[in-house]
């Protein structure tokens, strides 16, 4: 798809690589396309009132990127503590704070101080601790309920959140609090990408968070509803007919979601590719790891040598494995490999949990493209 729609990201890609600006194990993000991305989902969700938060943990948090995302989507949901340092540092604003991962008690103070438009948690404890915090800082924060998803839709690792059922008690017995104010409700995922439909579709938790939605009605709270997972201008029309008056782009941003991979027609483009090189032939034909995700479901490959460029396709890793090489089989006769030649990949990133570099350039879309800088998986620049 990404050839299709951005070839140019690749050329660029191949000749970074090739003259030495880059390493393997780098991924190169298309700062222009990124805006432009962006600029189409602010306009969707303008059209149908929907708001948004932008979430930076797939890029690797890179703060070129988050600047050019805020001119048009100016607050982001920081996934944890870091990232809300490191969108902070980019001049992004908070929008929702704490989810997917609650906030260290003690950075409470330091992250309360930006004023955050909310924080969301996961049961009373951390209910209680921002109230606490926020009320010593002098200012009333509104807080977000993460529902507990259904186990078939809940991802591993991100378990957690009040029973719908529960809310009413909850909200009885912290009506009088002194810093914090219980605002509304959220979940994740409220969509997902079905193949089966190729498109985002409700998941269970959905179901979940509108339950917990009604119960703050009829306690007389008119509930702030956010529905994240797969934000993108295709599905930003059903947030808003299921009442969800937030979405959080992620992948939409760098158009690797995964109906990106499979529809020609969204309005997002792909922006962002991995580049390794052959590592290995003989026996163990491989590219040099690094940058692998489990959930990337990384397939093809492009293989560009001085005569010409090769196709391959990944083998599949198993998720025990460390991801040192990633083996692969030639599906075409093309010209001879040796190793060093450039492979690309376009893949479903996260990159902040990988060792990878992150390269990003501009100007590929007008033929004069320019490397703005090189950074580490977390946002820090390294060249």
């Amino acid at each position: 798809m990404t050839e299709r729609r951005n070839p140019a990201l690749i050329d660029v890609a191949v000749a970074l690589h090739q003259s030495g600006a880059i390493e393997p194990d780098t991924y190169v993000i298309d700062r222009d396309t990124v805006g432009a991305n962006a600029a189409a989902l602010a306009e969707t969700a303008r059209a149908h009132d929907v708001g948004l938060w932008f979430v930076s943990k797939q890029y690797g948090r890179n703060p070129l990127i988050s600047e050019t995302i805020a001119e048009h989507i100016p607050a982001a949901a920081a996934i944890d503590h870091r990232e809300a340092d490191a969108v902070l540092a980019a001049g992004a604003r908070l929008g929702n704070l704490g989810h997917l991962v609650q906030v260290p008690r003690r950075r409470l103070p330091a992250l309360l101080s930006h004023d955050p438009d909310f924080v969301t948690v996961t049961d009373t404890a951390n209910l209680e601790a921002v109230d606490s915090v926020s009320g010593e800082l002098g200012r009333r924060q509104r807080i977000l309920l993460k529902i507990r998803g259904t186990q078939e839709s809940t991802y591993p690792g991100q378990d957690g959140g009040f029973e719908p059922d529960a809310v009413a008690a909850v909200l009885d017995r912290y009506a009088g609090l002194r810093g914090a104010e219980i605002a509304g409700v959220t979940g994740f995922p409220c969509l997902s990408f079905e193949p089966e439909t190729g498109r985002p579709e409700p998941t269970p938790t959905l179901d979940r968070v509108q339950a917990a939605a009604k119960a703050m009605r009829e306690a007389g709270i008119d509930p702030v509803v956010s529905l994240p997972s797969h934000t993108s201008v295709s599905s930003i029309p059903e947030i808003a007919r299921l009442g969800g008056a937030f979405g959080e782009p992620g992948h939409a941003l760098t158009g690797t979601t995964p109906q990106h991979a499979v529809d020609m027609d969204l309005r997002e483009v792909p922006a962002l590719v991995y580049v390794s090189e052959i590592a290995q032939l003989g026996t163990a034909p491989s590219v040099f790891g690094g940058g692998f995700y489990h959930r990337g479901h990384a397939r093809h490959v492009i293989v560009a040598t001085p005569r010409g460029r090769r196709r391959a396709v990944l083998h599949k890793a198993p998720a025990a494995s460390i991801d040192y090489y990633r083996r692969f089989t030639w599906v075409d006769d093309g010209p001879e490999a040796t190793i060093g030649d450039t492979a690309v990949m376009a893949l479903r990133t996260q990159i902040f949990v990988t060792r990878s570099r992150v390269a990003v350039v501009s100007g590929v879309g007008t033929g004069r493209p320019q490397l703005d800088g090189i950074y580490d998986p977390v946002g820090r620049r390294v060249a």
